[in-house]
């Protein structure tokens, strides 16, 4: 018997926006703009966008550069 191996299990937790966004507490809003720029890690699969949970984490944990 064959065992398939689970999406989170290489990769950690897979999130949505919404999950994201409630995660960060922002606005989903913000969680595609910060996606859209780059600021946020994530992939767009067919029309959705999809993050890491531990992306999220280290997104946290990083230094926030000052607006210029």
């Amino acid at each position: 018997m064959k065992t398939i191996a689970s999406p989170s299990t290489n990769l950690g937790k897979i999130l949505t926006v919404p999950q994201a966004a409630a995660r960060l507490q922002v606005s989903e809003r913000t969680v595609y703009e910060w996606l859209r720029d780059g600021k946020l890690p994530g992939r767009k699969i067919g029309k959705v966008w999809r993050m890491s949970a531990d992306a999220i984490d280290d997104f946290l944990r990083e230094p926030q550069q000052a607006a210029v």
